[in-house]
């Protein structure tokens, strides 16, 4: 069939008022940034109806002013797209970005036609734009965009192919004049509209599979941390240690675990209150995170009490890392303590694998037994297990 550019316009006009009110009914029981980055497409897909609506309904009448208007609500339709990209990822959003790119096309345009230029004149400028609103699309999914999986290569290459849809009209647009009224009708046209109705279909679905994609990470996130530190909860913790405890056994590596406790937090709660009492746990989180490496893994086990995973480290490795970390916590939070009125510090006790322990319960059983020998000493120390040292259970 030979669709005019009319009809075609109608169509994504239709479309786009679906996929739109769909995403925004569906969007609001998702985490913040999901939402807002559902609807900043939705939003986007409204204004890209509302463009080819204008675009296809505004006859030979005034096109100074429906040429214009048609061209900038379409680009900065096109720009929330960018937007909702960004916000999915939970990076910055400058909100005046699409009503910026909007604006900026269709001031273009007006001063074209002010200026004597056709409809060619128009297409070329508004087909750049949008070359280069989806080429930045392309990149922010295609590079930037952390754990792309299949829809993010998908939306990502579909963004640089209509890029390359609107360069081809942008040079059509060179090459052939038209006069003002009625949408442009050849080939090109055609089919660069066609390829723009089946962007908004295979995109929208790329899309929502990128954001439920988002929503399942999002979840293994909250499965897997504490909701006050955003450490690894107990459970998490207990699975990557039987990982690594595995993986060092068979392969005759090294890997220690350090048990973090603070030094009378019971006193710190009773004397500065509970809501202190979780910024300090928050406080020695940071600064654990910041002394630790990358594949190294910390969890809170409960209430004020730490471990930490050390692959690949020794027992004299664990051992300067621990008092590091000691004394970090000491030094770092010494501001925050005063605050309150308080001292935190913390005690650690630690063991480094060895041919004795048979599984990774072992290893947390012995640091936790390291941890009562500190506290037993005097607290804000750090103390490795010895298999022939005396043990006897300390007080919090």
């Amino acid at each position: 069939m030979n669709f005019d550019t009319t009809f075609i316009a109608q169509v994504i006009t239709v479309i786009g008022f679906a996929v739109g009110f769909s995403i925004v009914v569906a969007s609001g029981r998702y985490p913040r940034h999901i939402r807002n980055s559902l609807r900043a497409y939705a939003y986007g897909k409204f204004l890209l109806g509302a463009a080819f609506l204008i675009a296809g309904l505004r006859g030979d009448e005034m096109p100074e002013l429906f040429i214009p208007l048609a061209n900038g609500v379409g680009l900065g339709g096109l720009a929330m797209n960018y937007t909702c990209v960004r916000h999915l990822q939970n990076r910055p959003v400058r909100r005046f970005v699409p009503v910026a790119v909007g604006g900026a096309v269709a001031l273009g345009c007006l001063m074209l036609l002010l200026a004597g230029g056709d409809l060619s004149t128009v297409r070329t400028f508004v087909s750049f734009a949008a070359s280069a609103v989806l080429l930045l699309i392309a990149y922010e999914v295609l590079v930037r965009y952390e754990h792309r999986s299949v829809p993010h290569y998908v939306t990502g290459l579909l963004s640089a192919a209509l890029a390359v849809v609107y360069l081809v009209r942008m040079g059509a647009g060179l090459s052939h004049a038209a006069p003002l009224g009625h949408l442009v009708d050849d080939n090109v046209e055609r089919a660069t509209f066609l390829l723009s109705l089946l962007g908004t279909v295979v995109g929208a679905i790329n899309y929502i599979l990128m954001a439920s994609d988002e929503f399942n990470r999002e979840l293994t996130k909250l499965a897997h941390t504490d909701g006050l530190t955003g450490a690894l909860n107990r459970r998490r913790l207990f699975e990557l240690g039987e990982i690594e405890f595995r993986r060092a056994r068979r392969h005759g590596g090294e890997l220690t675990v350090l048990i973090l406790d603070i030094d009378r937090f019971k006193a710190i709660n009773d004397r500065a209150g509970h809501p202190f009492g979780d910024r300090v746990i928050q406080a020695v989180t940071e600064c654990c995170v910041g002394q630790i490496r990358e594949e190294d893994s910390i969890g809170r086990m409960g209430g004020e009490e730490f471990a930490i995973l050390l692959p690949d480290t020794g027992a004299e490795a664990g051992r300067m890392l621990a008092e590091r970390l000691r004394s970090a916590i000491e030094r770092q939070l010494a501001p925050l303590a005063a605050q309150g009125g308080v001292t935190v510090t913390c005690s650690i006790g630690g063991v480094s694998l060895t041919r004795e322990h048979s599984q990774f319960s072992d290893l947390i059983a012995q640091s936790d037994s390291a941890l009562y020998d500190a506290k037993n000493d005097g607290r804000n120390q750090v103390r490795f297990f010895q298999a022939t040292a005396r043990r006897t259970v300390a007080t919090a």
